[in-house]
Parts: C-alpha cells; structure tokens; sequence
C-alpha cells in the first residue's frame, strides 16, 4: 500500500500545484468567471506555469525532489491563504438534476475504469517507451541531458515537465494519472460549455460521448499527451465566446497562457495561438494592445522551447524542417521517411472504409470513435446557428494535423466540437441526445466494447485491478504487455552505466536504466542502421571509374548534375595517378554538401560504411577534398552501390578557387562483394560506441545474423519474448 500512497500523492500533488499556480493567476487577473469554471481553467492554465517552471529547472539541471517538494508546498499554501475569504463566484445556469444525475453515473463509472487502468503499471507503447523514457531520463540526470539526441527528446515536453514532478514521488503510474486528470476535466468543460451558453443538452450528449469513446478513454489512462492537448485547445476556444460576452482583456492573457502551454505540450497544438488571433481580428479588427495581451503571454511558453532546439541541435523546429536547419543530428531524408510513414493509409483500400474504422472496426486506423460519430453529417445542420458555425471551423481548424499522421487519436482535437455541432444540430428533437448519450456508452463499456470491434483495436480491454493495487508482481503484468521487458536485468547487469545500446524498434526506455539508440530516431541511429544493413542491402559491389588527363590540382570533387527522390551515396572515393593510389593524409581537407558531418566516412577504408546525401538527390550535391599542396591526379573512382538517378561528375580546383568540370564519363565495373563485410559492419558499430545490440525476431536482419552469427562475431547474452541481445566481440 505504500507504493500505491506514493503513486497517487505524485498525481495529487502535482495536479494541486498546478490549480494552485492558476488560481493564483486568475485571481491577480480578475477575471469573472463561474465556480466550476474557475476551477477548470486554474487546473489548465497553472499546468502551463508549472511546466514552464520545471521546464526551467531542467535547463540548469536544479529539477529535484526537495525543490519540487518544498517549493510546491509553499506555492500551495500561499494560493489556499490569498484564497481564504475570497468571495463566492457565481453559479452556472441550472439544468435539469436527471441529466445531472445521469451523467454523473457514467463518469463515475467508466472514470473508476480508467482510474484503474491508469494506477496499473505503466505499458503504453508511447508512455512506457519516449514520454516516460524522456522524463526518467531527466529524473536520473535533474535536467535535460544535452549529450543525448534523439528525435523525440527534441519535441516540446511540456506534458513530460509536468510528470517528472509526479514521477520523482510515484514514478510511471503517477505520471499517467495527471494525464487522467486531463481527460475527466474535457466532459466537465463541454458541460459547463453548454450550461453557460445556453446549449446544456448538447454539453451533457457531447461530454457523455466523449468520455466513453474508446480512443479518448485508451489515450487518456496512459502517460501521453492527447487529452491535455485536446483540452487546452478547447478552453482557448471557450474563453475566446466568453471574452466575446464580457470583453475583459485580461482574459486575453489567461487565453495566451492556454496558447502557448498547448504548443509547450506538442507542437500540433501550434494551431491554437492563430486561431485566437484571427478570431480576434475578426471580432474587434486589428488592435495593438489586444494582440500583445494574447500574444506575449503565449510567447513566454513557446520561446524556451524554441531557443532550446536553437543552441541545442541548431535547428528550432526540431525534429522537423531539418533541410531549412541542417544539422548533424537528424537528417532530412530520415525525416521524410519518417513523416510519410505516419500519414499514409495503410491496408485502406477505399476512402469510405475510414468513416467505418474510425467508428465501429478500429483496427486500421489503431482506435475508433463509437458508433455515434457515424452521425457526424448531422453536424452540418448546425450551421444554421453561430455557434454551430464556430464549432465546425473549429473542428476544421484542429483536425489539420490529422493529415500529417493518421492514426485515430490525433482527431480527437476535433471531436469535442464535432460533438457540440452534431448536438446543437439535435438538440431539438425530442430524446435523441439522451437515447445516442446511453447507446454509445452501453456499446463503449469495455466489456461490450470488445465484443463487436477489431480484436487488435486500441482500446482498454481489462480491469487489472490486482495490478493497480500491486498484488499482483508489477514485473508479471509489464511482462505480459511489453515481452522484452524480461531483458531489463540481464541488460542492467552487462551494459555498464552511460554505455549505449542499439536496436532497430522502440523499447520500454521508461524501465531499462540505459540509453537506447533506436535506428529512426537520429542520424548515429541511421549510421548504425546502415552499416548493419550493408551486407543484405548496401554492398558496394561497383567500381565508378573517372578517367582523365593527369592534372594538377590543390582539390578534387565529385558533383551530382541531377534531381532525384534517392540519396546519393558514395562508400569509397579514391584518387589515382598511373595506378597508384593517393595515400590519404590527414592534412586533406574532407567536405560535402548536403551532410558535411559524414563525408569523412568517404575516406575511411571501410566498405561497411558510406556517406550519403541523406536526402533527395539535387544538382550540386558533391563530395570533394582540397590538399594542403598541389596533387597529380588521372583517375577518380567511387566504390558504391549505384544510386538510381544520379548523374555525377569530376571537377578540379584551380588557381584563384574556381572549380573546373573535366569529365563525366565513367565506366562501370561490376567488383563483386567484399571479404569480411559482416565483421567489418559490427567492427565499425564498436567505433561508434556501440558494444551491445537488441535484435527482435521480427527485424529483417535477425535472419541472417541468426544463421551466420560468427561471421557477424556477436554473442548472444539472452533471449526472451522474441528479442535477442548480443555482444559484439
């Protein structure tokens, strides 16, 4: 019971602090607003706050248990004594108790579900592998570790701010019980939405619905950052119709603190800040003053995000736009690989299967929705209202990033307004709300749930309540969900402390006290991938020979003439004069254009590595070297696999820094694959830092390393669930 104290004084407290922080900050503001209201926007809004203050504490690495103790305790004090004796707020409008009584059964209900789930231990792909592997990360270190790259740790953590400070008292199930928070306070804002606009009916259906629906509900008891996103976009829409109503421009200030804590929380959420913006120019025209109320406040949370990437990576938008920042961490080809992969419809063969995935199958599109959001054209009547038309911008507006990756749960920012259109669109009509409210949470309860979609839909399917109390081995139960957890003491017990790992699929980083280098998530990932792929996909079996007169030269360079979606990639470049090698010196000055980190790579004598454009091929991608005298050179030849598309040539440096084309001819000799390439793929892994891999399986090359083992010279240290981990020799 001790562990279970822990756990839910983490979540408690942490969400008392942030409601502190933004009670605090309402009350200096003096906004009017209702009981239950306030309460809602303190929650909201003092989880930004808190989120840039950890935030800041992890950047001089001062994030510690005594700090957030200490300091939370005082904040918490000070809000409960400014609090004392404060006038009452006002009431919403009242509504009927049987809707009142009706809902509050159904949150009861599934939200004792959820609880449940949350206080189990921690298995979410996402949760118990980068969200909670970022934020242990931070706890073993007080801060960011600048050392580590990896995609993932360059997003916008201002969810992870907030569960570090749950994790330090209660660890993973802590974490995901402030997420939880996020997703019980969405149904109370769609009805304290309707209740203060007049729309209560279609507040209780949409709050009803959304609470059971089966993504919300899966996303929501784990350590993600969905729910908290979803309700601070529709806050900052809430607050824009009551800024509408009363016009205190002091809520312009509570709304950019919403903006800017979206973005801080997931980069998605960047859409929040513009849409208040120009809902203000439409409402008021361009006003200085109101903009800077709106705008500054949110400028606070984003810029730390964005000055980080800037000094950290050297590219503020990271992991993305890397061909507008190039850097020596992620490269943009990765990034197009990666980006394509999430937005494309896989095993989707007709566009009308998508309505019927995301509502009743839910196995393609990795969730559903319920059954009720088949009526979602419904919604189109309510553009006969103003409300109904905001609503339907709205979920416009908030479903765009749909497009950039189309799983199921990044639609869920549109829903909430979906669900208010299609009730106002209904809300006329005798018992339709109530009877659609019951019918999609009797279909939604777990239990029923199961019956009727995909089996492999993500959903919760269990009530582990022998889990959430710990009477059941939390090893057992992570074990059953995440098989190659088995491993972490074996992995523990040989890896030594700082020692990185290399794997070709995500692993529970949130568990395995070592850092983990996945082959998608960096550029030294994509090296490592590459050179352990060299003997089934990369061998450069092909010679590109460059003959010439003999000429002169302080350098020598090979340009691309061509476009092309391939990389461009060269595993050896050699210079010769009468069929004599250059030797390579280390005063040769090494370039190239794009990925100038890697061209040395080119010169290393090593056909198990090769440097590559690492993004579409374009005319003026080279390689060169410049000496540090003149060179006598008649032959340049390129040892590679060919690129499809590239058209390369030959050019010379001369006197006064022009380079010259001399040739783009070349002949093509076939030079069949060379000696040793698996020992020379994992010799070069040791160069990189690289002394232990985890192989799934699963992975294509686990075949051929499971039948030529000693050629690769690994050695197997355990096995379990599928995963292999090996020792390079």
């Amino acid at each position: 019971m001790r562990e279970i104290a822990s756990i839910l004084f983490g979540a408690l407290f942490t969400v008392s602090l942030a409601i502190a922080l933004g009670s605090l900050l309402i009350s200096r503001l003096k906004i009017e607003l209702c009981r239950l209201e306030a309460q809602l926007f303190a929650l909201l809004a003092g989880s930004g706050i808190l989120s840039f203050l950890v935030m800041s504490l992890c950047m001089i690495h001062g994030a510690r248990r005594g700090i957030f103790q200490w300091g939370g305790a005082t904040v918490i004090a000070l809000a409960v004594w400014k609090g004392h004796g404060r006038p009452k707020r006002r009431e919403l409008p009242a509504v009927p108790l049987t809707w009142i009584a009706g809902f509050a059964a159904v949150f009861l209900a599934f939200g004792v579900y959820y609880l449940v789930n949350a206080l189990a231990p921690e298995v979410s792909p996402d949760g118990s592998g980068y969200h909670l592997g970022n934020v242990a990360r931070m706890w073993r270190n007080h801060g960011f570790v600048w050392d580590y790259h990896s995609m993932y740790a360059y997003l916008s953590q201002g969810m992870e701010m907030l569960f570090l400070v749950a994790f330090t008292f209660g660890k993973h199930s802590a974490a995901a019980l402030v997420h939880l928070v996020f997703l019980l306070a969405l149904p109370l804002l769609l009805v304290c939405w309707g209740r203060r606009f007049g729309f209560w009916k279609a507040g209780f259906f949409a709050a009803t619905t959304m609470i059971v629906s089966p993504v919300v509900a899966r996303d929501g008891a784990a350590a993600y950052n969905d729910l908290a996103i979803v309700t601070l976009i529709f806050a900052v829409f809430y607050l824009l119709q009551v800024w509408d109503e009363i016009r205190q421009d002091n809520l312009l200030i509570l709304i950019g603190v919403l903006c800017g804590a979206a973005y801080a929380i997931k980069y998605t959420a960047f859409l929040a800040l513009p849409f208040a913006m120009g809902w203000l120019l439409v409402g008021c025209g361009w006003h200085t003053g109101r903009l800077a109320r709106l705008f500054l406040p949110a400028l606070v949370f984003v810029a730390p995000w964005v000055v980080r990437n800037w000094v950290w990576v050297g590219n503020p938008t990271a992991p993305f736009l890397n061909a507008w920042f190039p850097n020596p961490y992620y490269h943009p080809g990765m990034e197009r690989i990666y980006t394509e992969s999430l937005r494309h419809y896989y095993n989707i063969k007709h566009y009308w299967q998508i309505p019927l995935e995301l509502t009743i199958r839910g196995g393609l599109l990795e969730s559903l929705f319920g059954p009720v959001l088949l009526l979602f054209p419904v919604a189109l009547f309510a553009l006969r209202s103003r409300f109904g038309r905001r609503l339907l911008l709205a979920a416009l507006v908030f479903a765009l990033p749909a497009y950039m990756n189309v799983g199921a749960r990044f639609l869920i920012p549109c829903v909430p307004f979906l669900l208010l259109a299609m009730g106002l669109a209904m809300t006329e009509i005798p018992g339709a709300l109530a009877l659609l409210a019951v019918f999609q949470a009797f279909l939604c309860w777990p239990a029923v749930l199961s019956s009727w979609c995909a089996p492999w839909a993500w959903r919760i399917s269990t009530f582990p309540l022998q889990a959430a109390l710990r009477r059941q081995s939390s090893d057992e139960y992570i074990t059953r969900w995440i098989g190659d957890y088995a491993l972490k003491r074996q992995i523990e017990a040989w890896v030594p402390s700082g020692e990185p790992i290399y794997t070709f699929a995500g692993r529970p980083e949130a568990y395995i006290d070592r850092d983990i280098v996945t082959s998608y998530e960096s550029t030294l990932g994509n090296l490592a991938h590459a050179i352990l792929w060299t003997p089934q996909a990369y061998l450069p079996d092909t010679q590109q020979h460059f003959k010439m007169l003999p000429v002169t030269t302080r350098g020598i360079r090979v340009v691309n003439m061509s476009f092309s979606d391939g990389f461009w990639t060269v595993a050896e470049l050699r210079l010769y004069v009468k069929g004599r090698e250059l030797s390579r010196a280390t005063g040769w000055r090494i370039s190239a254009k794009p990925n100038g980190w890697e061209a040395p790579l080119a010169f290393d004598n090593s056909y198990a590595t090769r440097w590559s454009t690492w993004q579409a091929m374009s005319p003026g991608d080279r390689i060169q070297v410049e000496f540090p005298a003149p060179e006598t050179v008649d032959e340049v030849v390129i040892e590679c696999q060919p690129s499809d598309g590239a058209r390369p040539r030959v050019e010379v440096l001369q006197t006064g820094g022009r380079w010259v084309p001399v040739t783009d001819t070349m002949e093509v000799v076939k030079a069949g694959p060379p000696e040793g390439i698996r020992r020379a793929a994992t010799r070069d892994l040791k160069a990189l830092g690289f002394h232990y891999i985890l192989l799934n399986e699963s992975d294509l090359l686990y075949d051929d390393v499971s039948k030529n083992r000693p050629f690769w010279g690994l050695t197997e240290l355990a096995k379990a669930n599928g995963a292999h981990f090996y020792h390079i020799d």
